[in-house]
């Protein structure tokens, strides 16, 4: 990932990885994928904001993730458990949004990804930073 991004648990070497920047310099969707054999064995897709309080600063924070990580502690497999949407204020986890349709690990991530595209307004309003 680009700059500095949370969550700490990023891969350091994923076979795909690319931003998708919703306000330049303002918010984005990052994602992150792991293929075996031409197949998704893994993925993170996030909306995040900068925090940044500075010209030029960036401090990326995670407002939003969906994620498949079958063999991790922190990840779980969308196959059996289905999508859903971890949602994050300053840094903590504070909702969890289920009820997503059914959708494979090939198919999922442009799904989460589109999905961001469509609703990161609304959740950067609700979820993002608060400027106090």
């Amino acid at each position: 990932m680009t700059s500095r991004s949370t969550p700490d648990h990023r891969h350091s070497h994923p076979d795909v990885d690319y931003t998708v920047h919703i306000e330049y310099g303002l918010s984005r969707i990052n994602l992150e994928m792991g293929l075996s054999d031409g197949s998704v064995e893994w993925f993170i897709v996030q909306l995040e904001q900068n925090v940044g309080q500075r010209y030029g600063e960036r401090d990326w924070r995670q407002v939003a993730r969906f994620d498949h990580h079958p063999d991790s502690a922190w990840g779980h497999d969308i196959e059996s458990e289905r999508l859903h949407l971890d949602l994050y204020r300053d840094g903590r986890k504070v909702d969890v949004q289920r009820g997503f349709p059914r959708v494979t690990a090939e198919n999922a991530p442009a799904y989460c990804e589109r999905f961001f595209k469509e609703r990161a307004g609304d959740l950067l309003e609700r979820y993002g930073p608060r400027n106090e």
